[in-house]
C-alpha cells in the first residue's frame, strides 16, 4: 500500500486500522501508543466525546504504516512490540524509583518531625522539671523563712520569760526578805506578848494577894506594880 493510497483516508477508527492493515487490536494500540508516544504534539489521535470513537487523522495513519512495513531494514512489529513492553517496564521501573525515592522522603521527614517531637518533648519535661524544682525550692526557701520567724518568735517569748523569771526571782527574794524581817517581827511581838502576859499574871498574883490583905493594909499600901 502506498502512502498516496492512505492519504486519502482523513481518518480511521482503530477497527478500520485493524482491517486496514490486517493487524491485531493489540498490535495496533501498540502502535497507536508509540506514534502519540513520537508525535506528542501532533494531536493526530482524536477520541469524539459524543460517539466515542477513538480516530486517528489520515497524517497519523500514514506515520502507522511506517510501522508496519516488513521490509528487511524497518524493524519488525514483533521488535517494535518488545521495544514497547521495555518502554513500558523502563516507565514503570522509573515510577517504582520515583515512589521508593518519594518513599524515603517521606520516612525521612516522618523521622525529622519524630525526632523534632521527641525532642519538643524532652524540653518541656525539662521545663517542667525545672519549674518544679523552682517551685520546690521557693517552698523549702518559704519553709526555711517561716521555721527562723518561729525560732524568733519562740526565742523572743524564751527571753520574756527569762526576764519574767528574773523578775518573779528578785520578788521571790524580796518576798523571803519580807518573811524572815515579818517572822522577827512576830517573834519580837510574841515575846513582847508574853512580857505582858507575864506582867498580867504578876499583875493579877499581886492584885489577888493585895486583895487578900486586911482593910486597914490596904489602906495604908498602894497597890502598885513595878
Amino acid at each position: 500500500m502506498t502512502d498516496q493510497a492512505i492519504d486519502v483516508f482523513y481518518d480511521m477508527d482503530i477497527a478500520q486500522i485493524c482491517q486496514h492493515f490486517s493487524k491485531s487490536r493489540n498490535t495496533v494500540d501498540k502502535a497507536v501508543a508509540k506514534l502519540v508516544k513520537d508525535y506528542p504534539d501532533k494531536h493526530w489521535k482524536y477520541k469524539n466525546p459524543e460517539t466515542r470513537r477513538i480516530t486517528i487523522k489520515a497524517e497519523g495513519v500514514e506515520k502507522l504504516s511506517t510501522y508496519f512495513r516488513k521490509e528487511k531494514h524497518e524493524i519488525s512489529t514483533v521488535e517494535m512490540e518488545l521495544r514497547f513492553e521495555n518502554e513500558k517496564l523502563q516507565a514503570i521501573l522509573s515510577e517504582k524509583e520515583k515512589t521508593i525515592a518519594a518513599l524515603e522522603h517521606l520516612y525521612t521527614e516522618k523521622l525529622r518531625l519524630e525526632i523534632e517531637k521527641s525532642q519538643q518533648t524532652f524540653l518541656l519535661e525539662q521545663k517542667n522539671k525545672d519549674e518544679k524544682i523552682a517551685e520546690l525550692t521557693s517552698e523549702n526557701q518559704k519553709l526555711k523563712d517561716a521555721q527562723a520567724l518561729e525560732i524568733q518568735k519562740k526565742e523572743s517569748e524564751i527571753n520574756l520569760l527569762n526576764v519574767k523569771k528574773s523578775e518573779l526571782e528578785n520578788q521571790n527574794t524580796k518576798l523571803q526578805e519580807d518573811l524572815k524581817l515579818g517572822t522577827e517581827k512576830t517573834d519580837q511581838v510574841q515575846q513582847e506578848i508574853e512580857e505582858l502576859r507575864l506582867k498580867a499574871e504578876e499583875y493579877k498574883r499581886k492584885e489577888e494577894e493585895y486583895n487578900s490583905k486586911s482593910f486597914f493594909y490596904r489602906l495604908t499600901h498602894k497597890f502598885s506594880l513595878s
